[in-house]
């Protein structure tokens, strides 16, 4: 929700060189993210259960909402980098087991169109949530813009959890072993 706003945000009240420490902050959070993500990829592969899949994407998500939370807290850039290793970490853990689930439960001869269709919906999302975004930081300040992103993020986890039910029950596909 944050994103159109996020050199603003650091520049009213974080730098006076908001260029800088927003390619700082976003490469901190992108390097964070690469580091952990494929460990965090090969713990959930390690089972062929969906349970650590979902708890892993459960607990991502959860981390990420702390991480969005915590920006109403922060005043200095250091803060702020520190935050940005949180979310990294958060985005790591909680995207192979998400990434998982959805793979597994795609309609095998749909593979395409349900990625396509998952894409579409994750930028429609996320071109709405901008939107959003930038109307209430600008009508009410970055800190309802931040509690609200967080607590967005967070109704995620509970959802993912909500159809922990459905996820269990439906048909699980079977993964050949390597030869």
């Amino acid at each position: 929700m944050f994103t159109p706003v996020f050199a603003l945000f650091i520049e009213d009240h974080l730098s006076d060189n908001p260029i800088q420490v927003v390619g700082t902050a976003v490469a901190i959070y992108l390097i964070t993210r690469s580091i952990c993500e494929i460990p965090v990829g090969i713990f959930v592969d390690r089972t062929h259960s969906e349970k650590d899949d979902l708890v892993t994407a459960v607990v991502g998500t959860v981390i990420m909402a702390i991480a969005y939370f915590l920006y109403t807290t922060i005043g200095e850039v250091w803060q702020l980098y520190l935050l940005q290793v949180l979310l990294g970490f958060g985005t790591a853990v909680a995207f192979p087991g998400w990434y998982s689930m959805f793979t597994r439960h795609i309609d095998k001869t749909k593979e395409a169109f349900s990625w396509s269709l998952y894409d579409v919906s994750l930028g429609a999302g996320m071109a709405v949530a901008a939107a959003l975004g930038s109307m209430i930081a600008s009508q009410f300040g970055f800190q309802i813009l931040f509690y609200i992103a967080s607590a967005m993020t967070l109704l995620g986890a509970i959802t993912l959890c909500s159809v922990k039910g459905q996820i269990f029950r439906s048909h699980h596909h079977h993964h050949p072993q390597a030869l």
